[in-house]
């Protein structure tokens, strides 16, 4: 019975596929894309996951460096973190001025 509703619905996806193809070239190339952004989905999702797990996997090999670069990091983010009582004057002086 399930069996014979899946076939039943291919079959109806089949003819639906025919029609639109015998209709014109534009439904045909409408109904191509709309099937082909589904896979172009899991095709994305796939890699990213695959992605995901080999750098995952590559990163627990590396983590004495990981922990070195973010001490430099840091090092350089408190030099960085410093600012003048003025900023805006500065900026403001460098500007070239408009004809009025």
């Amino acid at each position: 019975m399930i069996m014979a509703k899946v076939r039943a619905f291919f079959e109806n996806f089949w003819n639906t596929i025919l029609t639109k193809h015998q209709e014109g070239i534009y439904n045909t190339i409408c109904l191509g894309v709309i099937l082909a952004l589904p896979l172009l989905v899991v095709l994305t999702l796939l890699f990213i996951c695959c992605h995901c797990c080999w750098s995952k996997a590559a990163r627990s090999g590396r983590q004495p460096e990981r922990n070195q670069k973010k001490k430099r990091k840091k090092k350089k983010a408190e030099e960085d973190l410093w600012i003048s009582a003025q900023p805006k004057l500065l900026h403001l002086e460098k500007r070239p001025s408009l004809p009025v």
